[in-house]
């Protein structure tokens, strides 16, 4: 599991357009985001998500939990993107 979170920080940090701190702590993915109306962009953010680590790792063996959090503000989404099914 470490291992495909490492991979999918290193694949987010590549790709991702919003501005943010990616990283990998206790078996979640974490975006730290700044600068950004949180409640307006929430839906891009997690659209972006899935689709990069779709394009990356579209055979996934296990779940990943992801948090997106605001960076000088109150808000936080926890969402998890589920295994691939074969």
């Amino acid at each position: 599991m470490k291992k495909l979170r490492s991979k999918v920080v290193k694949a987010l940090k590549r790709e991702f357009t919003f501005e943010c701190t990616i990283s990998a702590r206790m078996n979640q993915v974490i975006l730290d985001v700044k600068n950004i109306d949180f409640e307006q962009h929430l839906g891009q953010l997690i659209q972006q998500t899935q689709q990069i680590i779709d394009k990356y790792f579209p055979q996934r063996e296990e779940h990943l939990c992801l948090v997106i959090r605001q960076i000088d503000g109150n808000h936080q989404n926890t969402f998890k993107i589920w295994k691939s099914v074969y």
